[in-house]
């Protein structure tokens, strides 16, 4: 038997978790990862956007001119809502849901020959209806200085312009003893920050009976002795709990960064988009962690294009985001996805309005993040040194500023004290290293 395989992956940290954890189990299990002509190949796909499938699509047909002779295998978001498509595809194997991702590596593993089916076996189920968290496990992990650990899956939003609900199910939640577990793992490796991820992050333990807060699972985590530095991945404005807010102030382990989406500063628009706050709240919510928490970083993530956003929604968007102490922004231009509430009621705005609009909010996200930078010249800061060179170290800190410091010495993984002296550039700050 060849044991030899590829994995590419498309998409959010949930997806490259579980390509890594796939990953892992066939290497433990002797397979070895090859980057041409592996007899297993993986392609583990997005949806969130129409652009999303159609790179997947062409991730497929690429995997298969690189692997002639691999059992193709195509799994992820794009597998579960366009498995038709995939199948029209020349050349794949095996098209593997949600439901069934987790059973990649034995399935690999009980595939003993090199048998290819003549038309792709459809191993998929209807996830809206699946309430198990199918967990991959693994207790090595990534190459990366700061791993990422889902703890959550699925989604109850069902925001009018978002694919993902049907494509991940319903909200799913690891228990807490064994997140526990796996970050006391991950200090035995010797890391020295974790990315606590999930599709809905918020939405952890609501699923637990009696529900368990995110809060509870945090200072679970806090508990283990030397426990690594905590971020917390993307979370709702409505989860932000003035406790969660408090732990984040309190604690010297979990990080001053919170990555909060609003998607538009204009109330009737939120109301179309299935958002339940109103702009008024998010303000409110953000200048009270800026003002609990001065050093935070705050990330913003701005949907803009959506089909009813007039000229007015915009401006009011733009002057909302002037106002706010952020750090950053991810702005997305709008793509009408099939298969979402609104794309049964509207037709998408023109192209150059979107991308003009996409274009300024960008802007002022750059100045944000310069004005962020400059609020923190001469600050002292712990980095993670993430990557070196010969006579530089590069690392994050804990409010998310990437910094490059002077020096040999320092080893990647390692955790330093810098003080911040100079802006390079709106991706990083210049450091000096403290004794």
């Amino acid at each position: 038997m060849n044991k030899t395989f590829t994995i590419q992956t498309l998409g959010c940290k949930v997806n490259q978790y579980e390509s890594e954890a796939i990953a892992w189990h066939l290497t433990k299990s002797g397979f070895i990862s090859k980057s041409q002509h592996a007899a297993y190949a993986i392609i583990n796909t997005c949806t969130v956007t129409q652009k999303a499938g159609m790179q997947s699509r062409q991730l497929v047909r690429q995997t298969i001119r690189k692997h002639p002779d691999a059992l193709i295998i195509v799994t992820g978001c794009h597998a579960q809502i366009s498995s038709e498509e995939i199948q029209q595809l020349e050349g794949v194997h095996w098209i593997v849901g949600h439901a069934y991702k987790h059973e990649l590596p034995q399935r690999i593993k009980n595939h003993l020959h090199p048998h290819k089916p003549e038309s792709p076996e459809i191993f998929i189920s209807d996830i809206l209806h699946h309430t198990t968290y199918n967990h991959l496990y693994l207790d090595s992990l990534q190459k990366r200085s700061r791993p990422a650990i889902k703890i959550q899956d699925g989604c109850n939003a069902f925001c009018s312009y978002c694919i993902v609900p049907y494509a991940r199910g319903p909200s799913r939640s690891l228990p807490v003893d064994q997140v526990v577990a796996l970050v006391k793992k991950i200090r035995d490796n010797r890391y020295q920050e974790i990315i606590l991820t999930g599709i809905h992050l918020g939405m952890y333990g609501h699923d637990f009976h009696p529900p368990i807060p995110l809060t509870q699972l945090l200072n679970a985590i806090l508990q283990i002795p030397e426990c690594p530095r905590i971020r917390l991945s993307s979370i709702e404005p409505l989860e932000i709990t003035d406790e969660l807010i408090q732990l984040v102030k309190e604690s010297s382990k979990i990080c001053n960064h919170l990555h909060i989406p609003l998607q538009s500063g204009d109330d009737q628009t939120l109301k179309h988009m299935n958002r339940h706050y109103t702009t008024g709240y998010f303000c409110d919510l953000v200048h009270q962690i800026h003002d609990s928490i001065p050093d935070i970083a705050i990330g913003i993530d701005i949907l803009t294009g959506f089909p009813t956003e007039t000229h007015a929604a915009f401006e009011k968007t733009l002057s909302l985001l002037e106002g706010l102490p952020a750090a950053y922004f991810h702005v997305f231009p709008f793509s009408l996805r099939k298969g979402t509430g609104i794309a049964k009621q509207y037709k998408s705005l023109d192209v150059q309005t979107i991308k003009t609009r996409a274009k300024i909010l960008r802007e002022l996200g750059g100045q944000k993040r310069m004005n962020f930078y400059q609020s923190n010249m001469d600050k002292k800061q712990w980095i993670l040194v993430e990557s070196t060179d010969c006579n530089h170290a590069r690392g994050l800190t804990g409010n998310y500023i990437p910094v490059t410091v002077s020096s040999g010495a320092l080893k990647k993984n390692e955790m330093t004290h810098v003080q911040l002296t100079g802006i390079v550039s709106a991706k990083e700050m210049q450091g000096r290293l403290l004794l």
